[in-house]
């Protein structure tokens, strides 16, 4: 078996049985565009099985990084994980910048933009991350003709609530966030429309998909030129 023969999906992890619930259904999804491939659901946080073990278990294996920005799990808990681990283990890329057309879609299917959009962010002290999320935000503005400024759950400064209270008019919290959490309920009484999480949307399973069939390209195209 080679390492194209096995993916693995890292997640952070989470404590809301629908958040696990969610993500379970993405792999069982990513599973059935990829016939003949297993697919195993790995944690960097929370969960107590942690990825170092999974990549153990699994051994030879594509790993895609299944977060948004290039915050501490992409750049630390990834790379250590796998340098504990002797055998191959491919790396996709996060997937930052792969899901703007769902994020337009949960846009939609919200009302629209309204007139202002404030992009709910997990936040991160990375200034790597906080760039990622700062340039969907200004592609997002571009698409769909209105100010989007991103507001953060988490850590970093402006919060949610202070981005919704510099936005006026009809404003849409649009949460850049993969699965249902705890930070819904701090969201929900901000007296704004808020849009679905990206969820299990066809355009994540695509993503990752896409992810690893560039993971694998990589390792396979020399071969084929020679």
């Amino acid at each position: 078996m080679s390492a194209a023969d096995t993916l693995v999906l890292a997640w952070h992890g989470s404590r809301n049985p629908a958040g696990r619930e969610l993500i379970e259904r993405i792999a069982r999804r990513v599973s059935g565009r990829l016939p003949g491939r297993a697919v195993h659901v790995a944690w960097v946080d929370i969960e107590p099985v942690q990825l170092a073990e999974t990549l153990a278990e699994v051994g030879d294996c594509v790993l895609v990084p299944c977060f948004l920005a290039a915050g501490y799990h992409a750049t630390h808990d990834v790379p250590e994980a796998v340098a504990s681990v002797p055998h191959e283990v491919l790396v996709a890329p996060h997937l930052n910048g792969a899901l703007d057309g769902v994020l337009l879609d949960r846009v939609r299917e919200a009302g629209g933009p309204g007139d202002a959009v404030v992009l709910a962010a997990a936040g991160s002290k990375s200034p790597v991350a906080t760039a990622e999320v700062d340039a969907t935000a200004a592609r997002l503005s571009r698409a769909l003709g209105v100010p989007v400024t991103v507001g953060n759950i988490y850590q970093s400064e402006p919060s949610v609530s202070d981005a919704v209270a510099a936005a006026s008019g009809d404003v849409l919290v649009l949460p850049y966030a993969l699965a249902p959490g705890l930070w819904g309920e701090r969201i929900a009484g901000l007296g704004a429309r808020v849009a679905a999480p990206l969820g299990d949307h066809e355009g994540v399973t695509a993503a990752i998909v896409e992810r690893y069939v560039g993971a694998v390209g990589r390792t396979e195209a020399p071969r084929a030129a020679a």
